[in-house]
């Protein structure tokens, strides 16, 4: 990931929110096309413009051959207020986050989150690295924020396992059939679909008898084997390829 500096120069005399809130509106078709992380972006008056620091998953991520219509909408509209930008300036690495996929074809993708994740949701299936959204069909990148929302909800509440809430947030995050994972079923099946590519998804595992029970167990979703004898990218010890799952040893016995 890294960190560009945005800047927004008005030609105009304008009111504050009135641009503000056309820079915010850019920012968020941005967010839903992949093009920038998380969802806190702060907007300060420097002198004659307005600037904001984002993280981006690429160098590239900013350039206009990667805007959605949504986005092109976005800027024709600071445009017609004679807003300026933006003029996009390459900062460095951002060194707390994940490098995104530099594969041009991945072979297949994971859809993978975690609460403390705000990186692309879907990861290449070779390096398990993330993969920008706009690389991704236009018709799931909205959709695939909104499921990696509900899914951060979800871990976040289970993680600090608040009292009956934990085991129903477990119970969306480990169940193949749950609303959650239904809902990124569909996401899946729909980049596959498109792509022709296989997509796996995550499921979360915690709790079980035993570390022998839990080698011992079956795909939840068509109860074959699945058992890996090594573990991929040192997380998942399960995998079933008719299903498109993978999963963990549970964490209680690691």
């Amino acid at each position: 990931m890294v960190v560009c500096q945005l800047s927004f120069v008005c030609q105009q005399e304008l009111s504050l929110e009135t641009v503000q809130n056309a820079i915010s509106q850019l920012f968020e078709e941005y967010r839903y096309n992949g093009q920038i992380l998380g969802r806190e972006f702060g907007l300060s008056l420097t002198n004659d413009a307005f600037v904001c620091r984002l993280v981006c998953p690429e160098e590239t991520s900013l350039q206009s051959a990667n805007d959605s219509e949504e986005v092109k909408d976005a800027k024709q509209a600071l445009a017609a207020l004679q807003v300026d930008g933006p003029i996009v300036e390459v900062i460095g690495l951002e060194s707390q986050s994940d490098f995104s996929d530099m594969c041009e074809q991945p072979r297949g993708y994971v859809l993978y989150s975690t609460f403390v994740q705000s990186c692309s949701p879907v990861r290449c299936s070779e390096h398990f690295m993330p993969v920008p959204l706009y690389k991704l069909p236009a018709e799931v990148r909205y959709d695939l924020i909104k499921w990696q929302e509900n899914q951060a909800a979800c871990d976040q509440l289970q993680m600090n396992a608040l009292g009956s809430l934990e085991s129903r947030m477990v119970n969306q995050l480990s169940d193949p059939h749950s609303d959650l994972n239904q809902q990124g079923r569909r996401l899946a099946n729909a980049i596959e679909h498109t792509t022709e590519k296989p997509v796996y998804q995550y499921l979360y595992r915690v709790g079980g008898e035993s570390k022998q029970k839990e080698l011992e167990r079956k795909c939840p979703s068509c109860g074959g084997d699945w058992s890996l004898q090594a573990p991929l990218f040192e997380l998942f010890d399960f995998k079933c390829d008719a299903c498109r799952l993978v999963s963990n040893l549970s964490w209680d016995f690691q």
